[in-house]
């Protein structure tokens, strides 16, 4: 069985978490950029023929960062795969039990003095 530490582990959960963040964040941002050059297109009154290769290489670069968080989504799952056939598989680092971590964890009781 594959050892990994509980510290590295969580760091990866960490950063995990932190990139999907700004990937959607990305999405967010070049949503909010689409509609402002369209906004930007209208008041301009160019035509749509010289607005369409602008736009298309807008939807482009969308369609491209949407790709890239379904790879991110992919690996994502496979590092899950990994942490299972680990020592980890009973330790909770992070990972919520749901259709990405299909473990349901007990939670552990401490005693406290």
């Amino acid at each position: 069985m594959t050892q990994v530490s509980v510290q590295i582990a969580q760091k990866v959960v960490v950063d995990l978490g932190r990139a999907q963040n700004a990937i959607d964040a990305s999405l967010k941002k070049m949503t909010d950029l689409t509609a402002d050059v369209l906004l930007a297109f209208e008041e301009a009154r160019l035509s749509d023929a010289a607005t369409q290769p602008a736009l298309e290489d807008l939807a482009t670069g969308f369609s491209t960062i949407v790709a890239g968080r379904g790879a991110f989504v992919n690996a994502h799952q496979k590092l899950i795969d990994m942490k299972m056939g680990s020592d980890l598989r009973h330790v909770e680092i992070g990972c919520s039990p749901g259709p990405a971590c299909p473990i349901s964890l007990q939670p552990s009781i401490r005693r406290v003095a």
